[in-house]
């Protein structure tokens, strides 16, 4: 079996919910499945967690998600997806089964004032990238130098926080967002139990954004956090390859009961 380098705990709590005949795999992607870059359109999923997610598809009764704060377009377009995974994208608004993947189309809600500011802040502190999603706008900053990374975020902040409508405000590894709804992952992972059967869950994530998602796990399910960092997680793993590990001792346990 998989060795997860004498995590005991993490063992005993994947062999708990290995009984389960209906579990929820939910997966965070960058920093999770892939490695974080400075231009998260170079973010590609580790082939070996790529493997690892593929054969957990395949076992019955095991239901895979990508749980991701990337848009439903974006994430189809840098992951790949199998077609049976569920997508949830834009931190838990955009919930899409696999046969609603080809008549979906993701809404715009973006006012376009606010999108005019941030292609303004782009423009006057060259380096930061834009991204456009349906229901907000976020500024990348990783990669760039502290100084500017600081500026970008404290004018993207500014803002916001005097744009006449309420906005959210959520901030990552190198990323700052403002959206127009408040949906988190944890909407996300309440949505996916509605329409699926499962009595026991799998959540591994490494960003801030998902201790939404580990705070609604009850005591059956299991959460992960990947890396450093306070979390609601009651396991921790070091980077996306100790992830890989982790998926195959399930894949070992799940295919043998």
């Amino acid at each position: 079996m998989a060795e997860l380098q004498g995590n005991e705990p993490l063992e005993v709590a994947l062999a708990s919910l290995s009984v389960h005949p209906q579990v929820l795999v939910a997966l965070d992607f960058d920093g999770t499945l892939a490695p974080l870059q400075d231009d998260p359109e170079n973010s590609r999923m580790l082939p070996e967690s790529r493997e690892a997610v593929d054969a957990l598809t395949d076992i019955d009764g095991v239901h895979v998600s990508l749980v991701t704060g990337r848009a439903f377009e974006n994430i189809m377009r840098v992951a790949d997806p199998h077609p049976d995974w569920f997508l949830v994208g834009s931190h838990g608004i955009e919930v899409v089964a696999p046969h609603e993947r080809d008549s979906y189309a993701s809404p715009q809600l973006v006012p376009e004032g606010l999108l005019q500011g941030f292609h303004q802040i782009a423009q006057d502190i060259p380096g930061p990238r834009i991204e456009v999603k349906p229901f907000g706008l976020a500024i990348h900053t990783r990669g760039l130098e502290a100084h500017v990374a600081a500026a970008a975020e404290a004018a993207t902040r500014l803002l916001c926080d005097e744009w006449p409508d309420d906005l959210v405000m959520r901030s990552g590894h190198g990323i700052l967002e403002c959206a127009v709804s408040d949906r988190t992952k944890g909407h996300g992972l309440r949505s996916l139990w509605e329409i699926l059967d499962v009595r026991a869950t799998l959540f591994i994530g490494d960003d801030v954004t998902d201790e939404d998602g580990f705070a609604v796990l009850g005591s059956g399910d299991v959460g992960i956090k990947v890396g450093e960092g306070p979390t609601k997680a009651t396991h921790r793993v070091a980077d996306p390859h100790e992830v890989t590990r982790v998926l195959w001792h399930l894949h070992e346990r799940l295919a043998s009961r």
